[in-house]
């Protein structure tokens, strides 16, 4: 089966001008004498995407998640490179794109709907269920530079989504709907899943990329760094957030010297991850998962109290140190996190070679599945000190079959009523 959508070696360069004058010399000589220099916001990007499945592309500000989209739905004309589509394309690209602020709501419908190749009178038998869909009420009848920014973005998605298109691609806009039009725009996205549509999600959201996605595109200064698994490129996306702050943490301070090796008696049982990043100021020597009795486990029954213990040592002298954990389902869906500056615990001054050791009590109600683990030590300005992700698995067990990621405990009664019966029986 072909492709719904291919990106061949797709490049864009832009021209950065000094001073408008230079653009102009530029022009009346011809190219002779050059007055810009280049900026190519991608660089040889390829990819495909396979029928029915939704890929997330992700990664950090200017990185040209955007420009690649443009690209892609034929709004902006790639330097070098070909993007072909396999069907209808929809698309909902940052606030501003496709829409004409001095038309009507009903004016934009209408035009949107033409471009995407839908007649005058499908649109029409589509109008009801986007109005409906948008909840606008009689904004609909105004001009789009009257609405608020969460207005347009329900006009948007609901044009886009009544089109039945056989690609939808979002960039990032429904991160301006409220909480209930995000649920709802969510829901009807796993209905088109469903139904065999192919998406293209852009997000900042790691929770959305997972929950939504089959697979993952990062992208970083303008080139494809990592594509697989929305875990593992997810992973490759945290590290790179985290060397940016960093990088921007040690241009405020003087650099410091090497960490010191402890002389700490401290002996540690092994320890595993799957990924570690983090300047190693403080350094994770131990991550236990313990029972009730204060035994290592890796069997919990729903509902059965646990402690997690973390043991780290520091490799400087640090004033701000925040130590948390996140749990994640095999999915890769965060289903509980906290850490010591949420739960309000006093952080004093950590003096380098000193070993704390923190533990965290909770209930564990949770569905069962197979659960992984993810340790942090950090600044409270989110400098990464020591991340480990993966670094414990545990499964849940319940007598009780349910459904979803948590055990809500819930029960159940039934009462018959025995007047409404017999009527019901007449």
């Amino acid at each position: 089966m072909p492709p719904a959508l291919r990106v061949e070696a797709v490049s864009k360069q832009y021209r950065i001008y000094d001073r408008p004058a230079d653009r102009l010399k530029e022009t009346l000589t011809r190219g002779r004498w050059k007055a810009h220099r280049e900026f190519w916001a991608l660089s040889d990007v390829s990819f495909e995407v396979e029928p029915g499945t939704t890929t997330g592309i992700i990664g950090p500000n200017g990185s040209g998640k955007s420009t690649l989209l443009q690209i892609i739905t034929g709004t902006l004309e790639p330097t070098h490179g070909s993007v072909s589509l396999g069907g209808r394309v929809a698309a909902l690209l940052e606030l501003g794109a496709g829409f004409n602020s001095e038309f009507t709501g009903i004016e934009n419908i209408f035009m949107n709907a033409s471009l995407m190749g839908l007649s005058k009178s499908e649109t029409e038998r589509l109008l009801p269920e986007i109005a409906s869909f948008a909840e606008i009420g009689d904004f609909i009848y105004q001009p789009l530079k009257t609405y608020s920014s969460g207005m347009y973005v329900r006009l948007a998605f609901a044009t886009a989504i009544a089109t039945s298109p056989q690609i939808l691609i979002i960039d990032e806009a429904l991160a301006v709907g409220d909480a209930v039009f995000q649920h709802r725009c969510m829901r009807r996205i796993k209905e088109m899943q469903e139904n065999g549509t192919t998406i293209l999600f852009v997000s900042h959201d790691p929770s959305a990329i997972r929950a939504l996605c089959n697979r993952a595109i990062l992208l970083n200064q303008g080139k494809i760094v990592a594509e697989g698994t929305p875990s593992d490129v997810l992973n490759r996306y945290q590290k790179i957030i985290m060397a940016r702050q960093q990088a921007y943490e040690a241009n405020l301070k003087p650099a410091e010297t090497e960490p010191a090796t402890s002389r700490s008696n401290f002996k540690p049982a092994p320890l595993t991850y799957l990924y570690r990043h983090g300047d190693r100021s403080a350094e994770v020597l131990q991550v236990v998962l313990l029972d009730s009795a204060l035994r290592p486990t890796e069997l919990v029954e729903t509902g059965e109290p646990l402690v997690i213990r973390i043991v780290y040592l520091a490799h400087a002298d640090l004033d701000d140190v925040v130590c948390g954990f996140l749990i994640r389902n095999r999915h890769g869906i965060h289903v509980y996190g906290t850490n010591t500056e949420l739960q309000e615990v006093p952080v004093e001054r950590v003096r380098k070679g000193e070993l704390t050791e923190i533990t965290f009590e909770f209930n564990c109600w949770l569905a069962p599945d197979l659960f992984s683990l993810c340790v942090a030590v950090h600044s409270s300005a989110g400098v990464s000190f020591d991340w480990l992700d993966g670094c414990l698995f545990f499964r849940v067990m319940a007598a009780t079959p349910m459904e979803g990621v948590a055990n809500l405990n819930a029960t159940a009664a039934s009462k018959r009523h025995p007047q409404i019966t017999e009527m019901a029986s007449n």
